[in-house]
């Protein structure tokens, strides 16, 4: 039976995106299940795979650049931006053709990429942009728990203003139906407040009473099991206890320190609402360890383990 083949990015150069990538595809439990594609700088490459791999290449590889030579390793840079975008151009362009079942991305420098001239903050908005699609979501995944974020990568100090009711039901609304894409059913989705105890009849905060509970009401009406929005605390311990199989939270800490206390080697990255599955672990560059020998290439191979697996469930189900 022919693996599918997998597109997967090498990062930020001065990060530990090859070391991470090169031990990923060199695990048995990778080589079970796919073909990697790598795509990426060759020099970037070539340095990791003599520290890592003994200089063998167990994959195929489509040079994007060539040009990570002289990158410093553990910062920021024009040149490493450069090549952690030439890279998933490539790629993305590979799986808009239909020639992967997925995209797999090793982590980017959003400081490296700016300093580059790419104006988006990340890869979710640029993935975006690169396929024409209108509404995507930044879905995150620890085993069997799967929680989306209706606001990203913005200051803290921007989330209430930009938490609206249309981009609430947005992100449930391509959460479900990715999920059930993949199979999944009788789907259960808890929807958390922003503000301590939910605004406590707006007594803490009125965007409950403005948006959220707005947007539970259409939710509802279309025929999704989504509760009330309630406390954050309380949503994510009912979500641990396997109440729920869908957790929407209003920013990004909401969603990241609980599933970094559960298992942060276990957690991916999904961007839901493009044309192919695409999943990155839910890490960083990590460039205080870059070039050390210490990467952890766990949730590198858990991204990778979980776009084959619903890589193929979503095709199945189209």
């Amino acid at each position: 039976m022919t693996k599918p083949r997998l597109a997967i990015t090498l990062g930020d150069p001065a990060g530990v995106g090859c070391e991470i990538v090169c031990r990923a595809v060199s695990s048995s439990a990778v080589k079970r299940v796919c073909s990697p594609v790598i795509f990426g700088d060759k020099q970037s490459l070539k340095r990791s795979l003599l520290k890592y791999l003994k200089n063998r290449m167990p994959f195929e590889f489509v040079e994007s650049s060539n040009i990570g030579d002289s990158v410093k390793m553990g910062a920021p840079s024009k040149k490493a931006g450069i090549i952690a975008a030439s890279a998933i151009y490539k790629a993305v362009k590979y799986c808009a053709n239909g020639k992967a079942l997925a995209l797999v991305t090793a982590p980017v420098s959003k400081e490296s990429l700016k300093m580059s001239g790419i104006k988006y903050p990340g890869h979710t908005e640029l993935l975006a942009s690169l396929t024409n699609s209108k509404k995507v979501a930044m879905m995150m995944t620890c085993g069997n728990i799967h929680g989306v974020m209706v606001t990203r990568h913005i200051p803290v100090s921007k989330i209430s203003e930009n938490i609206k009711t249309k981009t609430i039901v947005e992100a449930v609304n391509l959460s479900v139906n990715f999920l059930r894409k993949a199979g999944k059913k009788n789907i259960k989705v808890v929807l958390c407040g922003l503000n301590p105890h939910a605004g406590d009849n707006s007594i803490l905060g009125f965007e409950e009473k403005k948006f959220i509970l707005p947007a539970y009401k259409i939710i509802k009406k279309s025929g999704i099991d989504i509760t009330k929005p309630l406390s954050a605390d309380s949503a994510w311990l009912k979500t641990k206890n396997g109440q729920y199989d869908l957790i929407c939270a209003m920013y990004h800490d909401q969603i990241m320190i609980a599933l970094k206390c559960i298992n942060a080697a276990k957690i991916v990255n999904v961007t839901i609402g493009l044309p192919f599955v695409r999943t990155s672990p839910g890490h960083g560059t990590a460039f205080n360890i870059a070039g050390k020998n210490e990467a952890d290439a766990s949730a590198m191979i858990e991204a990778i383990l979980y776009a084959a697996r619903w890589g193929k469930k979503s095709r199945m189900q189209s």
